[in-house]
């Protein structure tokens, strides 16, 4: 039994990062109007802090330092409030980013590969400061500002029995401060190789998880921690025991873009643990005083973390003086009045789907291969198919098809599993180097094909078959990338390749681009080898670089080989989200469909707009045996039509953001 309470639908994060230039800190807080802004915004939680990046404190600390001009005692005075009104107060601590720490004790900055510390160089007292990420120092785990931290920590728990700590900036950073090359010494690490700074680092990160958490959980067991990385985080299976629950932090205004809360939520959603979407009520992202999210976003934002199994958290920052925006919270009060009606279908789900990407990076335990990760999911999300994302360690048996991505290294034990996974009926497909063995000479699933290199074409072109041609065009259509090469050996060719007439160089070059194909190549595009499929090309990553809509047909093309049917279809634009959950408790099933189409202004994405869609078919397959369907809130039923075998079709008449369906 999980010994954590569930985590609550409605937070907010608070940040409150203060200059020691700033005066009279907390001077007009009122535990009134602090209570009245988040009861507006019908938040059942806030996050308050007890230190922040500049490396000061809220409270009469001890251990720490409070803020020079800090006119109350903040966080006491926050905390005590919440208790009175059943408001959950997690508490936030900083870790990596400390600006008092780092000029007190430089030694502790983390030092880059070149020799230089990690954070702004040194400049004149006036010279602008960098926003963001590199205005700040970083600071090393493996010196004594763990055990300062380790300290603070203790005081915190002690002093308020907070319902959990939430430690800030913390990941694996190489290091080459004196204290890190002087433990690589003791080991016989090489400094210089990268591959030793990376073994150091995650030593070295796994140590501050270990002892900050089992120190939390040995002052109260049941106390949440969480620790929010700014590394690659899927496929670190050793260090989730050290977390009580999971926050997918995404502002998607902020940089993050709205595939991203989702694409890591098909993943969190099967490690077992609670978990939270983090957005901002920012125009942009974190520090933006005055910036304000347009209400559409936020509604619709807010939808789409409850709709794939997640509890809200909406980021704000508290003004130096103490008084909390109204605006702000009126605003979050809007989206959250919708969040507060549809908790309760979306309370103890689990999550259906039929296909899993195997990630590329839990594979490869590379952040880099992102792109073909995201290429695969937005392919499959805009198809609307229901899908996990994975990692080797995960249960493959729970699905009917598996996506390998373009990259994955196969490992003697993921080999095992791919092959008891295709022996009982599961269908795969491979691209470009993933099913390949280290020294690419064979592939380690039988795939009707032998590998011979990789292309020597800078560029290729697919043109399909009749096995795939349907509507696709039929002329050979452009690969940004070029393929792998292969011989068929057994596999029937559902595309073939075509070679350009010459790699573009200084030599030999035409037009602005790329030569134009000019015949066969010596190895297919796409093949089939019975329930697996072969693609040449790595068309996951071309998709999330070029977008091109050929490839993502092809590719789908290639799902409906080996899955004929969907248990559901739905007429939803491309732009559309599609997500099934069931009771955990019984046979209903909840459908949530989502609509918005972003727009990029600037370097911002953002919604300001939710257009209504009327009419919205949908087909679930006779495998969920569905009687009936309603929509909620209200469980207005919906006029259904059940064909000879079981599968129902019925239209929503209008959507609106989010639509909830009720299937039983």
């Amino acid at each position: 039994m999980n010994r954590f309470d569930p985590i609550r639908y409605r937070q907010v994060h608070l940040d409150f990062h203060t200059s020691e230039h700033i005066r009279d800190v907390g001077k007009d807080f009122s535990e009134e109007q602090f209570i009245t802004s988040l009861r507006q915004a019908r938040a059942d939680t806030v996050n308050v802090f007890a230190m922040c990046h500049h490396g000061w404190s809220y409270f009469d600390t001890k251990v720490g330092k409070a803020h020079p001009h800090l006119a109350t005692n903040l966080l006491s005075r926050m905390v005590s409030a919440c208790k009175k009104n059943d408001i959950d107060a997690p508490i936030y601590i900083t870790v990596g980013f400390n600006e008092l720490a780092a000029r007190e004790h430089p030694e502790w900055i983390v030092v880059s590969e070149s020799g230089d510390l990690y954070g702004p160089p040194d400049a004149s007292p006036d010279t602008p400061r960098p926003q963001g990420w590199s205005g700040w120092h970083m600071l090393c785990l493996n010196t004594p500002y763990l055990d300062y931290i380790l300290a603070y920590t203790r005081e915190v728990m002690e002093r308020f029995q907070p319902v959990g700590i939430f430690y800030d900036i913390v990941g694996e950073y190489p290091c080459l401060c004196s204290f890190c090359k002087e433990q690589m010494s003791r080991e016989g690490l090489d400094p210089s190789n990268e591959a030793d700074r990376k073994q150091l680092a995650k030593r070295v990160y796994l140590n501050y998880l270990q002892r900050t958490s089992e120190l939390i959980w040995s002052i109260e067991p049941s106390a949440k921690v969480y620790h929010n990385c700014c590394t690659e985080r899927i496929g670190m299976n050793e260090m989730y025991p050290y977390y009580s629950h999971y926050d997918i932090e995404s502002l998607p205004s902020g940089g993050w873009g709205y595939d991203y809360f989702t694409s890591f939520a098909r993943y969190v959603r099967n490690l077992g643990m609670d978990y939270l979407g983090m957005t901002g009520k920012f125009h942009k992202s974190w520090g933006e005083f005055g910036g304000f999210k347009h209400p559409a976003a936020l509604r619709f934002e807010c939808s789409q973390i409850i709709a794939f199994g997640a509890k809200c958290c909406i980021g704000d920052q508290l003004h130096p003086n103490g008084i909390m925006d109204e605006e702000t919270y009126r605003l979050i009060g809007e989206a959250y009045r919708d969040v507060e009606m549809k908790e309760q279908w979306c309370s103890n789900t689990e999550p259906v789907a039929e296909i899993a990407i195997l990630s590329t990076v839990a594979v490869n335990r590379d952040g880099s291969f992102r792109d073909s990760d995201m290429g695969a999911y937005m392919m499959l999300e805009e198809a609307h198919y229901l899908f996990d994302i994975v990692d080797e360690k995960m249960d493959f048996s729970r699905y009917k098809l598996l996506i390998v991505p373009d990259y994955a290294r196969i490992s003697t034990e993921l080999q095992a599993k791919l092959e008891m996974f295709s022996a009982t009926g599961g269908k795969v497909i491979f691209s470009n180097e993933s099913g390949l063995n280290d020294d690419r000479t064979s592939f380690v699933v039988d795939v009707g094909a032998v590998p011979e290199g990789k292309s020597p074409w800078d560029i290729d072109y697919t043109q399909v078959t009749n096995g795939l041609a349907d509507d696709l065009i039929a002329s050979p259509f452009l690969n940004y990338e070029t393929g792998w090469r292969v011989r068929t050996n057994g596999a029937e060719v559902l595309a073939k390749a075509y070679r350009p007439y010459f790699n573009r160089t200084y030599a030999t070059f035409n037009s602005h681009l790329h030569a134009p194909a000019a015949e066969e190549a010596d190895y297919p595009s796409v093949i089939r080898h019975g329930k697996t499929i072969y693609i040449s090309q790595p068309i996951f990553r071309m998709y999330r670089h070029h977008g091109m809509r050929l490839h993502r047909e092809l590719f789908l093309r290639c799902v409906e080989q080996l899955l004929p049917e969907r248990l559901v279809e739905t007429s939803l634009p491309s732009c559309g989200k599609l997500n099934l959950v069931r009771s955990a408790s019984r046979n209903d099933f909840v459908l949530h469909l989502l609509y918005a189409n972003p727009i990029k202004r600037g370097d911002t994405q953002l919604i300001e707009d939710l257009p209504v869609i009327a009419d919205v078919k949908v087909k679930v397959h006779r495998e969920l045996n569905i009687q009936e369907a309603l929509l909620v809130p209200g469980e207005q039923p919906l006029a259904c039509e059940k064909d000879s075998e079981g599968t129902v079709t019925f239209v929503i008449p209008r959507l609106e953001a989010h639509q909830m369906v009720l299937l039983r």
